[in-house]
């Protein structure tokens, strides 16, 4: 994904309101971060997370909630309504 792509992704990410959480310590919730992008929560649709590589290769993961009534569509990187999900 392109600087632009990731750019936009948040962009909409900000604009639906979404709740950030502090990034999550991987005895929490695993997995950890392995390369950078949007990944969506094996167990729980309306939850979502990022991985960030700074400075030094480390990964920093971010958790994110869809707003009430949404999942996250890992081909749109957002939050659609339910009947937007793929089937």
């Amino acid at each position: 994904m392109t600087r632009t792509h990731h750019f936009a992704a948040v962009l909409l990410l900000a604009l639906a309101g979404l709740a950030y959480s502090a990034p999550a310590r991987a005895a929490d919730e695993p997995p950890a971060c392995t390369e950078e992008g949007f990944f969506p929560n094996l167990d729980d649709q309306s939850r979502f997370y990022r991985c960030v590589s700074f400075e030094g290769g480390e990964f920093t993961r971010f958790d994110f909630q869809c707003g009430p009534g949404t999942l996250y569509h890992p081909e749109l990187v957002t939050c659609v309504h339910p009947w937007q999900m793929p089937q």
